[in-house]
């Protein structure tokens, strides 16, 4: 299936439900060849603006997916809603039942060598059938980055999750692509931390409401606070710039 797109500051997000999402990449899967998944938050957008590779990577992607409810609100203030708030870690948790009951192959690529053991072991636990091609932990040498890479080929996994900050998740994927090639990578930040139970799910009110930033904040706040500190304003300025320019006509040509 096909998607429509919506441009919102730049980044061209598929409309898609979670269920279409899931579609869209089953079919990556049945094609055999290297598919790109990625969901870009308010932060992302903010750094795309700022690193032009970031930017190109999101619009070469297969599948872009708006992560939050700053993106999900922010396209509907701009007239151009998108269907569903689509996160990485929603991709992730549905995808593993769907993988269990068809025999998709996992690779499991990111967080350190505890939490990657752990989501791995707690997962086999979930589903019994789940089919792990392989996993490592993200934080290797440059060094080893090619053995990495190998061990990924090698083990022919349906679908690639890679726990990695950004820019080394859309790096690694999107540097990587026809070599590893997944018929899906996707780019699933803290999700093992989760499912290896460091961490914790918002519970649906607060993903909702919008304050799942500061639910996260509260659980990790040496790693998020100068993040949400440097690119909430930034991003509340695009929206403003893009609402002016837009929805009440000024700044173009003539108005």
């Amino acid at each position: 299936m096909s998607a429509q797109k919506i441009n919102f500051l730049g980044l061209c997000y598929d409309n898609v439900s979670l269920d279409e999402s899931i579609q869209i990449m089953e079919g990556f899967i049945r094609q055999s060849r290297p598919h790109q998944v990625f969901t870009p938050n308010s932060a992302l957008i903010v750094w795309s603006h700022k690193d032009s590779y970031l930017r190109d990577v999101y619009q070469r992607t297969d599948l872009l997916t708006p992560d939050g409810m700053g993106v999900y609100i922010g396209t509907r203030i701009l007239g151009r809603p998108v269907k569903a708030n689509l996160p990485a870690v929603s991709m992730f948790f549905a995808l593993l039942p769907i993988a269990n009951e068809k025999g998709y192959r996992i690779y499991f690529l990111g967080a350190r060598q505890g939490i990657v053991d752990k989501c791995v072991e707690n997962l086999k636990r979930q589903y019994p059938q789940l089919q792990v091609a392989g996993f490592h932990h993200g934080h290797y040498s440059p060094e080893e980055e090619p053995s990495v890479i190998k061990n990924i080929r090698d083990s022919k996994p349906d679908i690639l999750f890679v726990a990695m900050s950004t820019p080394q998740k859309e790096r690694f994927i999107d540097g990587h692509k026809e070599e590893l090639g997944v018929p899906v990578m996707i780019g699933v930040g803290g999700s093992f931390d989760i499912a290896a139970g460091v961490t914790r799910l918002a519970p649906r009110w607060i993903r909702y409401s919008g304050l799942e930033w500061l639910y996260r904040l509260v659980q990790e706040p040496r790693r998020l606070w100068r993040r949400y500190l440097e690119t909430h304003p930034a991003f509340i300025k695009l929206l403003v710039r893009a609402f002016v320019r837009e929805r009440l006509g000024f700044g173009r040509a003539g108005g």
